[in-house]
C-alpha cells in the first residue's frame, strides 16, 4: 500500500483540539501529541508548527524517515485544497493559507484532506470498511462528520467531500446549531451539545467535555448514562436518513462519541433499526468503527498511501 521505508506525520485539526502522530511503515499510530485549537490564526500556527516539529523531531530519534505531512482539518476546502472555505465551528481559519504558510515552514509534501473524508478512508484501509464498496463512516466529536468511499476513492461531491450532511435535520423546531439551522444531528450529538446537556441535567458549574460525560456514565452516573443513550438516539435517525439516501453496505461510526462503546451504539443501532428503510437496514451492516477516536488521525495520511 505504501513503500514501507517511509512514515506518514498525521495531524488532525478539530473544531476543540489538534492532534498529530506518526503513522509508521508497519501502519500504526506512534508520537501522538496534541494541542487545544486556539481561536486566531497566527497563534494556531505557531503552536501548530511546533508540534509538527516534536512529532518530526521524535521520529528523527528513532531514524524514521517522513515522506509527506497530511492535514486533517474539520470543514470545506477549496477546489486546490489548500485551505479552509467553511466552517461554522472554525470561522476564524477560513481562508488562512494554511498550506502554504506551513510549506513555508517544512520541506516536505503537504497535503490536505476533509477530516470526514480521512476518517473514512482510514477506516476503510485499517478498520471495518475493508471489502466494502459503499462505505459511509460518520464520525462524531465536536461536529459530525460524513464521507463516502465507493471503490475505495471518497465521494467528493460539494467542496472536496460529501458535503454537509452532518447537519441532516432530525428534530423540527430542535436546538439553534451553530451553523444557524435548526434541528440538525450535528446540534444534538456534537460533543459540546452533550456535555452542555449532562451539565444542565447533573446541575453542575464546573467546565465538563464528552470525556467527562463517558468517564461519569462508565461509573454508572444514571444522569450522564441517560444525556449518552439520548445522543445515541438521535445519532440513529441521522444515520437512518443517511442509509436511505446513499445506501452503503456498511456504516461505521468514529471519533470521540463512539469512545462510549454501547453507551451509544445500542441505543443507536435499535433506533437506526426502528427508522431506516427495510430496503436500506437489509442491505447495511452497522458498527463501531475499529480506530474509534484515532480514524481521522490515521487518515490525515491516507494520500501518501495510495493513488488518489
Amino acid at each position: 500500500m505504501k513503500d514501507s521505508a517511509f512514515s506518514v506525520l498525521c495531524v488532525d485539526i478539530g473544531g476543540t483540539s489538534t492532534k498529530a502522530g506518526l503513522l509508521t511503515p508497519s501502519d500504526e499510530l506512534a508520537f501522538v501529541d496534541s494541542i487545544p485549537t486556539r481561536p486566531d490564526p497566527e497563534s494556531f500556527l505557531d503552536q501548530l508548527c511546533k508540534l509538527i516539529e516534536r512529532t518530526g523531531a521524535c521520529a528523527e530519534t528513532q531514524g524514521i524517515t517522513i515522506a509527506g505531512l497530511g492535514i486533517a482539518i474539520a470543514g470545506f476546502l477549496n477546489p486546490e485544497r489548500n485551505r479552509l472555505v467553511y466552517n461554522p465551528n472554525l470561522t476564524w481559519l477560513e481562508d488562512f493559507p494554511l498550506r502554504q504558510r506551513l510549506a513555508e515552514r517544512f520541506a516536505m509534501r503537504i497535503q490536505l484532506e476533509v477530516d470526514s473524508n480521512a476518517a473514512a478512508m482510514a477506516e476503510y484501509h485499517f478498520g471495518s470498511g475493508r471489502e466494502s464498496k459503499r462505505f459511509l463512516c460518520v464520525t462524531a466529536g465536536t461536529g459530525l462528520g460524513v464521507g463516502m468511499v465507493i471503490d475505495g476513492s471518497p465521494l467528493r461531491f460539494a467542496y472536496g467531500c460529501l458535503g454537509d450532511v452532518g447537519h441532516v435535520i432530525v428534530q423540527r423546531d430542535g436546538p439553534l446549531c451553530t451553523c444557524g439551522g435548526r434541528g440538525c444531528a450535528e446540534a444534538l450529538v456534537a460533543a459540546p451539545s452533550i456535555a452542555k446537556r449532562y451539565k444542565e441535567n447533573a446541575g453542575l458549574k464546573d467546565p465538563m467535555s464528552l470525556r467527562d460525560v463517558i468517564s461519569a456514565a462508565q461509573t454508572h452516573d444514571q444522569t450522564a448514562i441517560s444525556v449518552l443513550e439520548e445522543a445515541g438516539e438521535w445519532l440513529g435517525v441521522a444515520i437512518a436518513s443517511l442509509a436511505n439516501t446513499f445506501f452503503p453496505d456498511h456504516i461505521a461510526v468514529a471519533g470521540g462519541l463512539s469512545e462510549a462503546g454501547d453507551l451509544v451504539m445500542k441505543p443507536l443501532e435499535r433506533t437506526f433499526h426502528h427508522s431506516a428503510s427495510k430496503y436500506a437496514r437489509s442491505r447495511a451492516s452497522l458498527k463501531g468503527a475499529r480506530l474509534g477516536a484515532h480514524a481521522t488521525l490515521v487518515g490525515a495520511g491516507w494520500p501518501f498511501l495510495s493513488p488518489r
